[in-house]
């Protein structure tokens, strides 16, 4: 057992009614009380709360108790008589504190002792009580500070995901921001665009005006390429024929000046198919009459007369 770091050890507030503390004081007087406390006191600044049977101790406890032979002597006259043997083999019955030692442990059975050492067997149980409560405590207390970091764990990392969390909501924040200013940029250039195309037509004498503006508001943005194909169509198939083609586009969810050339070339074609067989049922009519017509002047009416009316 290590050497003891505390600086007081439990006292009970009743220590004076105990049985062996009662017989010391009524054998050495209250004196005793005194001398046994400072001696405990020793005994707790003590390695294992412990102190050597050895001649130095006894100087010094002399020396810390101010114990005088002639005191001493008349407090234990009767212990003097008891044990003649002990004083008479033993080297150090001339120290006053070595016959309070022992009779504390052969007579009150205060004390305990081996062949080395004498101690308190109830100071050292309160030391070995005090040890494992303060043991307890420690680990109660460790075991909260593990508690305390998790915790505190816990709370950085949730910390961390709200940090996170709000990161990603700003980010998408900023390329929300970021698309919506491109999408103005964008608008914003179509709108000039659009103002620079009608600028262009009218700063200049412009003859199908109504044909681009019939494709920028059912079709789309007239650049100067198609600007140039849709002048080429009406002048190819005819402005009527390109409005036809315009609407028709766009009501067939076409988006582009080449859906509007096709149109328009298809719509051309029908038309001349349409001219060609109107032109060969005339030519059939026409053809049909002249052979009835001859069919006519072969004929003897005359004779089928007679022959219809029965006078033949």
């Amino acid at each position: 057992m290590a050497k003891n770091q505390s600086y007081y050890f439990s006292h009970d507030i009743n220590a004076s009614n105990d049985p062996k503390i009662a017989a010391m004081i009524s054998e050495l007087g209250m004196i005793s009380y005194a001398w046994w406390w400072i001696l405990i006191e020793k005994l707790a600044a003590a390695d294992d709360y412990k102190l050597p049977l050895k001649k130095y101790t006894f100087v010094a406890l002399d020396n810390e108790l101010r114990m005088d032979n002639e005191q001493i002597l008349t407090s234990v006259q009767q212990v003097f008589n008891k044990n003649q043997h002990v004083l008479e083999q033993n080297s150090m019955c001339s120290f006053c504190s070595f016959l309070l030692i022992y009779l504390l442990i052969h007579d009150y059975e205060l004390l305990d002792c081996d062949d080395e050492y004498f101690w308190s067997p109830s100071l050292i149980r309160r030391f070995e009580f005090k040890k494992v409560k303060e043991e307890t405590i420690r680990e109660k207390r460790r075991l909260a500070g593990l508690k305390s970091a998790e915790s505190r764990k816990a709370k950085k990392q949730n910390l961390t995901h709200v940090q996170q969390n709000l990161t990603h909501v700003q980010q998408n924040q900023l390329i929300k921001e970021k698309k919506r200013k491109e999408n103005n940029i964008e608008r914003d250039t179509r709108a000039r665009e659009d103002e620079n195309l009608l600028s262009m037509f009218e700063n200049e004498e412009v003859k199908n005006k109504p044909i681009y503006e019939l494709y920028m508001k059912s079709i789309g943005v007239v650049s100067p390429t198609i600007k140039e194909r849709l002048d080429d169509l009406v002048e190819s198939y005819g402005k009527e024929r390109v409005i036809v083609a315009i609407n028709t586009t766009a009501d067939n969810g076409g988006n582009s000046i080449k859906y509007v050339e096709t149109v328009t070339a298809g719509n051309l074609k029908q038309e001349v198919q349409k001219d060609f067989g109107a032109s060969k049922c005339n030519s059939n009519a026409r053809s049909v009459s002249r052979k009835n017509s001859r069919k006519d002047e072969d004929v003897d009416w005359e004779e089928e007369y007679q022959r219809v009316h029965g006078k033949k």
